[in-house]
């Protein structure tokens, strides 16, 4: 039996763990994917302390210090959150049962879908939602990413690094976001980038050739990798009954409590920090959920 249960082992989760360890809170993070949202940039250059730290670097960071405050880490995906009597009962894919007084929910967003044509068909083949995880393979090559957020600016940018060329595909006139990876992109030799357009068509024979743009215009290309922001998938908890709001974001209060007692979430999943889903933003809500669970704990007993 732990106190805490927090689910999700990235850049929530563990500073999480730090925290409710410090507090003597007994705690166990549960993760498959050590880094979450991170995994999708190859490096990181605004968090505080690092003018520039590779994402997998960052994590290990995390990890050793949660480990060292006496987290317990376990990994796997969790398939199962459900309440028994006045515990939770948490049941992963290898059939492991967890108990605990209280949650932590820190999960990532899932990928947003292009929803187009062939697109579901070619993931993992021809189509990428992540150019760290892929960009290698196609080392030399011409490849389109299509996005605006900061995250697709990162990951153009790692793309130009070794790739022949870029089609950056951005649906609007301008970027709204990070004025310092805007100019990157814009001054990079090997990014073309293609303003108000968007992808209709992905065209292909024995392998895809070329993807169709709004405009008509067709671009030959080797892959096509896909940024388009994430999106919340809160499912996993629906049978907790936890309020969320219409883009189905879980609505939290200023102490990152859920509508349901003894069930907290913070991070990118969640309706505070005006949904603005960075690393600090992440490991500050879940320090303050950390320091409310403690203050909870201390209220009932």
């Amino acid at each position: 039996m732990y106190d805490l249960a927090i689910i999700w082992a990235g850049s929530a989760g563990l500073p999480a763990g730090i925290y409710a360890s410090r507090y003597k809170i007994k705690n166990i993070i549960i993760g498959e994917l050590l880094g979450g949202a991170l995994t999708q940039a190859h490096q990181v250059e605004n968090y505080p302390g690092f003018e520039k730290i590779a994402w997998a670097e960052l994590m290990e960071k995390f990890l050793f210090h949660a480990k060292a405050f006496w987290s317990d880490i376990y990994h796997d995906r969790v398939s199962e959150v459900k309440k028994e009597w006045e515990n939770f009962e948490i049941t992963t894919q290898n059939w492991k049962k967890i108990n605990s007084k209280y949650i932590l929910i820190a999960i990532w967003n899932k990928y947003r879908h292009l929803n187009i044509k062939w697109e579901k068909e070619f993931i993992g083949k021809w189509v990428s939602y992540c150019a760290t995880c892929d960009g290698m393979f196609y080392r030399n090559k011409e490849v389109a990413l299509v996005g605006g957020w900061n995250s697709a600016l990162t990951e153009a940018l790692y793309l130009a690094d070794i790739c022949a060329k870029v089609y950056l595909i951005h649906r609007r006139w301008e970027f709204r976001w990070d004025k310092v990876l805007v100019d990157r992109a814009v001054n990079h030799p090997k990014i073309e980038i293609l303003y108000n357009e968007e992808v209709k068509t992905i065209n292909w024979e024995m392998f895809v050739e070329e993807i169709s743009l709004k405009s008509w215009k067709n671009l030959k290309i080797d892959w096509i990798f896909i940024a388009i922001w994430n999106e919340p998938d809160t499912s996993l908890f629906d049978n907790l009954g936890l309020d969320k709001d219409e883009s189905d974001y879980i609505i939290v209060d200023s102490r990152q409590k859920t509508t349901v007692d003894w069930v907290y979430a913070a991070g990118d999943i969640t309706t505070n920090s005006n949904k603005f889903q960075q690393t600090l933003i992440s490991a500050a809500e879940w320090a303050l959920a950390a320091n409310s669970i403690h203050e909870d704990i201390l209220r009932n007993n």
